[in-house]
């Protein structure tokens, strides 16, 4: 008897395990779907997108579903509601120190033509001339936070102190949003800084991401 109620106890356990992995699996499976699904539509348009992978610490910048360029997650916080696999539009990308393209003055191009035009230069923005600490701003309230990776104990400190001051402010901006009915998602990244400039650079407004995060 004793035998036969640790055979059926073990049978319990060993179902619901068993039950659990199976409704794992299904999870993984539709969400990997998704994925898929909402990555066909972006790889329709003749356009540049990114996937925001936070489940496997990666970003991949694509065109029509070819990797064009992979990047890593250094590290990741999260905050917020779970997110749903679909595309996304960049509303906003903003840095405290934006790049800035050199006003050209027609009349003053003209002197310069006149007089010496071996002087006269038109300096174009380069990659080396992107933010590398940037907020990019996605539509229903998403907000990542690109930050560099911190290569010395100075930037380790300056980048200590701004994830302190981000996980601090989140619950206000929770609360603040709550008040105001709208949803709160906030994403923390970290990355090396050409990477952070690569994606700066790539990403423009009213383009369509993926932010994957089951």
């Amino acid at each position: 008897m004793k035998a036969f109620l640790c055979f059926l106890l073990a049978l319990f356990f060993a179902i619901t395990i068993s039950t659990e992995a199976m409704s794992k699996n299904a999870a993984g499976l539709e969400d990997k779907t998704l994925l898929l699904e909402s990555e066909l539509e972006l790889a329709k348009k003749p356009h540049i997108y990114f996937i925001f992978n936070l489940k496997n610490g990666g970003i991949f910048l694509k065109s029509r579903g070819v990797m064009l360029k992979e990047m890593k997650i250094e590290d990741m916080k999260f905050w917020g509601r779970p997110l749903d696999t679909k595309p996304r539009t960049l509303l906003k990308k903003s840095s405290l120190f934006e790049p800035k393209r050199e006003k050209i003055d027609p009349e003053k191009s003209k002197e310069n033509e006149t007089t010496d035009t071996s002087s006269f230069e038109v300096k174009a923005l380069e990659l080396k001339d992107m933010p590398t600490s940037y907020r990019l701003v996605f539509h229903e309230s998403i907000f990542i936070s690109i930050r560099p990776k911190a290569t010395g104990i100075i930037s380790k400190l300056y980048n200590t102190g701004r994830y302190i001051i981000w996980y601090l402010s989140r619950p206000i901006l929770t609360v603040w949003n709550s008040i105001r009915s709208k949803p709160f998602t906030a994403i923390y990244l970290t990355v090396n800084e050409e990477d952070a400039r690569s994606i700066y650079w790539s990403l423009t407004e009213n383009s369509e991401s993926i932010i994957y995060h089951p």
